[in-house]
């Protein structure tokens, strides 16, 4: 898109123009002068396409109290059965068929048919509630709405108090998670047949409540010393020569690696919010969780595949997991602890040896790097190789990883987001669950990258090398974000007995699960009592230990007096006179 400097000022002169006019040489402060150099350096920049723009929106409820609400239908005209509006005991029954139960009521001449010829004619009518009832929607005609337009505007308030309950909380909310609230509660208080809790009743019910959306503007500056034109040039020439080269390897051989930071606590700046709030405040669980991060490390190949294992570095104080709290098994991930999450060349060899050289991987391997010092050392990378493995090592110029790297150009950006979809709704539906509580963290990172690595998403992850120019093979893909988690509100989890709303649907099976009964990989992903899950039920409490009697020794001396007893009782029986003439 152009972007003409003369067009930013000429628009900057009429937004101020009510200041008056420009003076010829004003005295100007320091505060002022820092302002406008960073003000002209932000337009050059955005000028040689180092800056973008990033929107966002947060949901807010704005409090105006010349503000009239406007009348929410509750009625969801994206309904599967939106004519299904009398609920007669468990049955839903339609305008028409209550019409012509009302037309045989009154269809005689003695006024109106006995109340055993109703139920024998329509099954849905079983008691004389049913007829009082009968006969209120034939009194109120028109006006009376119907039930389902009743429960629908009940759960309309009991969302309305979920929603300002968890904001209040500080939780972060999305539309996404308003249908899911929706639903569950549908699902477990009102039973409402059909109702779908469009995009169409969100935005309605939204409206209704003054909820509405403020955006957030953001200028994310790209800094480099090169000029833009160069940086292109190199990318294009860089790309044309692998192209040259890669023929010689199968897509199998050919690689990307390229370390990412990923905050322990991954939150969007949308949100929900009451209208009319000068500052939106959310929670976190761990403010820290916001600074602090990890770093991820997947390996992707040509043909569309993630390499069996990624690998990731957790920072500790003492540069080791405590043994007290040994991590998780995860077969798929390589952790390794240090005192900072950044890579070292000793964590480079490390991941090399146990991410990239294994038996799995082909012997011939193209191995595209950026330019991070340690992937410049090509003699250290080398060293690290088994016998028999043959690599040549191709580094990105310089600043061009952007471009041309495809890890760098499309992978990490919904891997990313996948992240931050599932961090949110475990903040708004499962608050016990502490994200960024190290095993916790391992185990979600796993679990998803078990799933974004899934056949299912081959074309997906192909694609990251097709936008970067190596290869021209292009098949038309669903995103892992929008496969495993859009939709998913609709159902109920898979898992026999858990009724909670849905969080991922998993791969390959294409079961729905709910955040709780997530399993955790090489798990099998049928329910089976052994399963194990990302975030368990507690054990049933076991029941207490059956009374047991307790034993007492019986003392020679207690024997002998009570055989004399006895003995006195048999004597008295037997011989009463004797006793009777003492």
């Amino acid at each position: 898109m152009d972007f003409h400097v003369v067009t930013v000022l000429h628009r900057l002169l009429k937004k101020f123009e009510e200041y008056g006019d420009i003076p010829g040489n004003p005295e100007v402060s320091r505060k002022e002068a820092m302002f406008a150099n960073r003000l002209a350096g932000l337009i050059l920049e955005a000028e040689n396409g180092l800056m973008d723009i990033e929107e966002e929106d947060v949901i807010e409820i704005e409090e105006d109290v010349d503000w009239e609400a406007p009348e929410f239908d509750a009625l969801d005209s994206d309904d599967a059965s939106p004519n299904q509006t009398f609920r007669f005991g468990d049955r839903w029954v339609n305008k028409e068929d209550v019409e012509k139960a009302l037309s045989y009521y009154r269809d005689t001449s003695k006024g109106h048919r006995t109340a055993q010829a109703m139920y024998s004619r329509f099954r849905w009518l079983s008691t004389n509630y049913h007829l009082q009832k009968l006969r209120d929607i034939e009194n109120e005609g028109a006006s009376y709405k119907g039930d389902r337009f009743r429960l629908l505007a009940i759960l309309a308030d009991r969302l309305f108090e979920e929603v300002k309950k968890r904001l209040n909380e500080g939780l972060t909310l999305h539309d996404r998670d308003l249908r899911s609230l929706t639903l569950d509660l549908n699902r477990k208080e009102f039973n409402v047949v059909g109702f779908l809790a469009s995009h169409k009743w969100i935005t309605r019910w939204k409206s209704s409540r003054r909820i509405v959306s403020r955006r957030i503007t953001k200028f994310v500056t790209k800094r480099c010393m090169l000029n833009q034109d160069q940086l292109e040039k190199q990318s294009k020439e860089f790309v044309k020569t692998s192209r040259q080269e890669m023929p010689q390897f199968s897509p199998s051989m050919i690689l990307n690696c390229d370390q990412t930071g990923i905050q322990k606590e991954l939150h969007g700046a949308r949100s929900l919010a009451f209208g009319g709030e000068k500052t939106v405040v959310r929670s976190v669980q761990a403010k820290s969780s916001l600074t602090h991060s990890f770093t991820f490390m997947p390996v992707l190949f040509a043909d569309g595949t993630m390499g069996p294992k990624a690998y990731m570095v957790m920072s500790e104080p003492t540069g080791q997991f405590p043994k007290s709290q040994p991590i998780p098994h995860t077969p798929n991930l390589e952790v390794r602890a240090a005192k900072s999450h950044i890579m070292t060349k000793e964590l480079m060899c490390d991941f090399l040896t146990s991410c990239v050289f294994i038996p799995s991987v082909p012997k011939k391997l193209f191995l595209l790097l950026d330019s991070w010092p340690p992937f410049k050392d090509h003699a250290k990378i080398r060293s690290c190789l088994p016998p028999g493995t043959d690599v040549t090592i191709r580094n990105i110029p310089p600043h061009c990883t952007s471009m041309i790297q495809p890890l760098d150009v499309y992978w990490n950006g919904p891997w990313k987001a996948l992240l931050k979809r599932f961090n949110s709704h475990a903040v708004a539906f499962y608050p016990d669950y502490v994200i960024a509580q190290r095993n916790n963290q391992i185990t979600m990172v796993s679990v998803l990258f078990h799933q974004i690595s899934s056949k299912r998403f081959k074309d997906f992850t192909q694609y990251s090398w097709n936008r970067s120019g190596y290869i021209d093979v292009y098949t038309p893909f669903q995103s892992p974000l929008k496969y495993l988690c859009n939709g998913v509100e609709l159902q109920i989890c898979a898992v026999n007995g858990c009724d909670n709303n849905i969080a991922i649907v998993m791969t390959p099976i294409a079961k729905v699960r709910c955040f709780r009964r997530v399993p955790i990989p090489p798990r099998r992903f049928s329910p089976t009592p052994e399963e194990e899950f990302l975030l368990p039920t507690p054990p049933p409490t076991p029941p207490p230990p059956p009374l047991q009697q307790e034993e007492h020794e019986i003392s020679s001396e207690a024997l002998i007096a009570l055989f004399v007893c006895m003995a006195l009782i048999l004597w008295f029986c037997l011989f009463p006179h004797v006793f009777n003439n003492v």
